[in-house]
């Protein structure tokens, strides 16, 4: 099962190991909780948590070596502790997003109506290349933006893909409209 960058495995009833890529402290990219138990080869084996008798946290933080790092070893209750907090930093992390989208204003200065979210447009910059126009040419990349359109004056506001999802909410989008209202669509 993986929910929100929590990841247990087999399953989330009773899992053997507990994958994280979300709500993590700063400067760690990913985590890993193994539940172990005495056997095995090197003494302990990886066993479901209800049987097991401490639990591992190998940790990475990314970058271009992206490997976990040596096991440290945590009681059970210092693991469910590590991922609890994990779940706060994610709902932490939602409520500043939901925040941020709310507090966006998206009235247009000019006609004092509500911007209409097109969709995503994409920019091209740097040069065209000499055949065609795609992005062939070194420098040039293509930037996603969302764009929003006033229907009574036509201007636009954008925003970077990649920080907020979009359409932002209350914000109806064309397909939402009647047909009629924009005859390119």
């Amino acid at each position: 099962m993986s929910e929100r960058g929590i990841e247990l495995r087999p399953d989330a009833d009773d899992p053997k190991r507990v994958k994280l890529t979300a709500g993590l402290p700063e400067g760690i990219s990913r985590a890993e909780i193994s539940y172990r138990g005495n056997g095995g080869l090197r003494g302990t084996r990886e066993v479901r948590r209800s049987v097991a008798e401490f639990a591992q946290l190998r940790t990475s933080s990314g970058g271009y070596d992206d490997y976990l790092r040596a096991a440290e070893q945590l009681t059970l209750r210092q693991a469910q502790q590590y991922i609890d907090r994990a779940l706060q930093r994610i709902e932490q992390q939602d409520n500043e997003i939901r925040r941020r989208r709310a507090a966006v204003d998206l009235t247009c200065p000019w006609c004092a109506r509500e911007r209409t979210y097109l969709g995503v447009h994409g920019f091209m910059t740097g040069v065209a290349g000499i055949l065609t126009e795609r992005p062939a040419e070194w420098g040039q990349e293509l930037l996603h933006q969302h764009a929003y359109r006033c229907d009574g004056c036509g201007s636009m506001q954008y925003f970077a893909d990649g920080f907020l999802a979009h359409p932002l909410p209350g914000r109806s989008g064309m397909a939402d409209e009647p047909a009629d209202l924009h005859p390119d669509a």
